[in-house]
């Protein structure tokens, strides 16, 4: 009979919460194994499956913007998920009460949420924490007869450096709980409401000026809204607080200096992100395009093919690549590129328009027709529906 606990969370949205009931279940004396450094690497660590097998309970931390990576198959948070499935752990949803449980059907396979949704789920608001804990405990991690796998001999050194990693984190504070509140609210507002997303994310920083994920995402408020300078300076302060460090802030800070023209420092922040995680798609395919604006088109090129061997789905990469491509006059490949990113997005305009150009360049004007044609099925209100129209006066029959 066990009690032990492995718990998963997504290090951006949900670290202060995951880590609270780490150490809340900690001072009772019950077995938690959590994570703190690659939680969100992507990486394909047995280590920490090997976790999962060790403990009978498997607590889902569930906040805004945990689940929306999950529709990438290599997602580790995903992987986790699956292997607690697949090894018939006692899974316990714990949710705060600004999570959706819409977003398991928008960002989980069918059969995975329709899974998920059958488990008990525990709702642990910041301001009755010590209640819900104490619910947590008492009513669903009593000791149960599951087959559980010791750690192997090899790994446990570096299971019990982890486990003392997580344990010298600070305790967490009443204060830092009711940040994370804010944190989720600013998360959950509509994507262009950027002045109330910047009103929530300030006054999670006031209530933690130590809050590097606030900082960083409050950045990308500021970057949506147009306030570049506002948004470096809330990226560099996030990389100056992450610790362990996170990847993102790097690769939000390259994208802020690319669209001020400093494409050297762009580059040179991608390359830390890459560094960071290597198996960071977006920041291979940021640092393509930025390549590819230098005049480097066989980097650009390597950038994309790495993004496409991590993330074989990556529409935007193709569509990039193909742009490379077509400026080296490699017709076929870029026409082979476009082809592919509208396989994967059917509605993908811009890989139709530049399509066409490219099937008109070759001679090839029926193709070109039909692409042109095609986007003024999907957008014909749309910024290429004029030349589309143009081209298909000229040379349509």
């Amino acid at each position: 009979m066990d009690n032990g606990v492995f718990i998963s969370y997504r290090r951006s949205v949900s670290a202060f919460i995951a880590r609270a009931v780490f150490q809340d279940l900690r001072t009772h004396g019950i077995d938690t194994f959590m994570d703190v450094e690659n939680i969100d690497t992507g990486e394909f660590d047995m280590i920490i499956l090997n976790q999962i097998a060790a403990r009978p309970y498997f607590l889902l931390i569930l906040t805004p913007g945990t689940l929306e990576r999950c529709v990438e198959s290599n997602d580790w948070l995903l992987r986790e998920i699956n292997h607690a499935l697949i090894l018939r752990r006692q899974i316990i949803l714990v949710h705060t009460l600004n999570f959706s449980f819409d977003d398991c059907a928008r960002y989980l396979p069918a059969p995975l949420h329709s899974a998920l949704l059958r488990w008990n789920a525990v709702s642990v608001p910041h301001d009755l924490f010590d209640a819900a804990m104490d619910k947590l405990r008492t009513r669903f991690l009593k000791p149960i007869n599951l087959p559980v796998y010791s750690t192997p001999t090899a790994e446990r050194v570096e299971v019990e450096q982890r486990i003392q990693q997580a344990l010298a984190e600070p305790a967490v504070t009443e204060s830092q709980l009711s940040a994370q509140d804010y944190f989720e609210r600013a998360l959950k507002r509509p994507a262009r409401d950027y002045a109330g997303k910047i009103a929530d994310y300030s006054e999670a920083i006031r209530l933690n000026p130590f809050y590097a994920e606030a900082h960083n995402n409050r950045g990308n408020a500021y970057y949506d809204k147009g306030d570049l300078t506002s948004a470096i300076a809330d990226y560099t302060r996030s990389i100056e607080l992450n610790n362990p460090e996170l990847h993102f802030p790097y690769n939000n800070r390259g994208s802020a200096y690319k669209d001020l023209g400093d494409l050297t420092s762009a580059i040179a922040d991608y390359s830390e992100a890459i560094r960071l995680n290597p198996n960071y798609a977006a920041a291979y395919n940021n640092r393509g395009n930025v390549r590819k604006a230098k005049g480097d088109l066989a980097g650009a090129i390597a950038d994309y093919d790495r993004a496409i061997r991590i993330k074989p789905d990556y529409a935007d990469a193709y569509y990039n690549r193909g742009n490379a491509r077509y400026i080296r006059r490699d017709l076929n490949g870029a026409i082979a590129d476009y082809n592919q990113a509208i396989r994967l997005k059917p509605d993908y305009v811009n890989a139709y328009y530049n399509r066409a150009v490219a099937h008109d360049v070759k001679g090839d004007r029926i193709g070109a027709l039909e692409d042109f044609r095609r986007i003024l099925e999907i957008a014909p209100d749309g910024a290429d529906a004029t030349e589309a129209r143009d081209y298909i006066a000229t040379h349509g029959e």
